[in-house]
């Protein structure tokens, strides 16, 4: 963070931005910049009483940079179930919130732009790992010429093996995308 007003460094590029953008006369502006400017003046603390959705919404980015600056990373969801009630887990049940497709879509662009600018922020993580996993499965294939197995020693081919019969077990239940099970079934070493 920028130690003279406690900027994280990963938002001065935008910040420098929407200064510039900010600085135009407001007719100029379209509404989503207009927009983006109200947000901006609230995130850099220069409005004193902004509307409650953006002030609601500052707090969240302020306390996810904090957690950033504190743990070094985006946080995490717990695996347990049931979740346990933690700031971290608060924190990635309101940027999923954010990640929602409606939610998103009513974001104006300086809300976009500073989401994204979190180190390791991704808009589909879930679909991100999953095309991950099958990319080590199309790998371990190719590399060893047999399929992964659930008994094996190593636990990455654990894990592969894992992945595959979750697959196989959502086409049969019918809950598999079919994007996915396109992809699975087009596969050059096939999954479905």
């Amino acid at each position: 963070m920028d130690a003279s007003n406690c900027t994280p460094d990963y938002v001065a590029e935008l910040h420098q931005h929407y200064a510039e953008v900010a600085n135009q006369p407001g007719t100029a502006l379209s509404v989503d910049q207009r927009r983006g400017v109200e947000f901006y003046l609230a995130d850099i603390g220069e409005t004193e009483q902004p509307a409650t959705v953006i002030r609601n919404w500052i707090a969240f980015v302020h306390d996810l940079d904090r957690f950033i600056s504190a743990i070094g990373r985006l946080p995490r969801s717990d695996s347990r179930r049931p979740r346990a009630r933690t700031e971290e887990q608060a924190l990635v049940d309101r940027l999923a919130y954010q990640r929602r497709p409606e939610v998103r879509a009513a974001h104006c662009s300086y809300q976009t732009l500073r989401l994204e600018s979190f180190p390791s922020f991704r808009w589909e993580p879930q679909e991100e790992r999953w095309a991950e996993q099958l990319m080590l499965h199309q790998w371990f294939w190719a590399h060893t010429g047999r399929a992964p197995r659930r008994d094996a020693q190593d636990p990455n081919e654990r894990a592969i093996a894992r992945w595959a019969t979750q697959q196989r077990a959502a086409q049969r239940s019918g809950t598999l995308t079919p994007d996915r099970a396109r992809q699975l079934r087009d596969a050059t070493y096939r999954v479905l």
